[in-house]
């Protein structure tokens, strides 16, 4: 399955970049999902819905939608019938045992399962602070041990605000690196309690479609 869907020698000819990276390990890719896959990924998004929510507070603004019946701490590996069988296929494989086995590879991190799975919709207007997730929390509390994001806009405008940032800190200024092609791409970042990131304030039209994951 690993063959149709995540391009996982190119994955895994990163990991040593994403391993040495700082302030906190990360990481970028181009083409992390073969080229048929990314495009029957694309074609069948789901579309806004009532089964969207708005994720928005003072800190940031996005829509989202979760798969199925899961919710985060509570995955729950059955079917979406509301979306197509690429979507489907995607979400079981990442939680089999080979995708949790090759993440590990990647980041040095040893997981074992699946904690989170949702689409979020970024458009015109959205934004979110720079934070980080486990700020005075003891290491083996953590929830989860990394988190990724694979963007989907097909049409995004290389140099456009939108994608997840990395920075040293809490504020825009200590921005160290900002991917600016979404078009079949990820960003991953280890969980720590200084891995600072979030997303500029998007001025244009075009939307940013994504998922966002993690395990533990």
């Amino acid at each position: 399955m690993n063959k149709t869907i995540f391009n996982w020698d190119n994955i895994l000819n990163n990991s040593e970049i994403f391993q040495n990276n700082h302030p906190f390990p990360y990481g970028f890719i181009k083409n992390p999902i073969n080229e048929e896959y990314y495009n029957e990924l694309c074609n069948t998004y789901p579309t806004v819905d009532d089964k969207w929510y708005s994720a928005d507070d003072y800190s940031r603004s996005s829509i989202k939608r979760h798969f199925g019946n899961s919710k985060a701490n509570n995955v729950i590996d059955e079917d979406d019938k509301s979306l197509s069988k690429s979507w489907n296929d995607l979400f079981h494989y990442l939680n089999s045992k080979e995708a949790t086995e090759k993440m590990s590879a990647y980041t040095g991190l040893k997981v074992t399962k699946l904690r989170s799975f949702n689409f979020v919709l970024n458009r015109k207007g959205d934004f979110n602070l720079p934070h980080s997730h486990h700020i005075g929390v003891n290491l083996e509390d953590y929830e989860y041990k990394f988190t990724v994001l694979i963007y989907l806009a097909k049409d995004w405008i290389k140099g456009s605000p939108g994608g997840t940032y990395i920075s040293e800190g809490e504020d825009e200024s200590t921005i160290v690196f900002e991917p600016t092609d979404l078009n079949n791409s990820w960003i991953c970042f280890a969980e720590t309690p200084n891995s600072w990131h979030g997303s500029k304030y998007m001025t244009h039209d075009i939307p940013r479609p994504s998922i966002q994951f993690t395990m533990a």
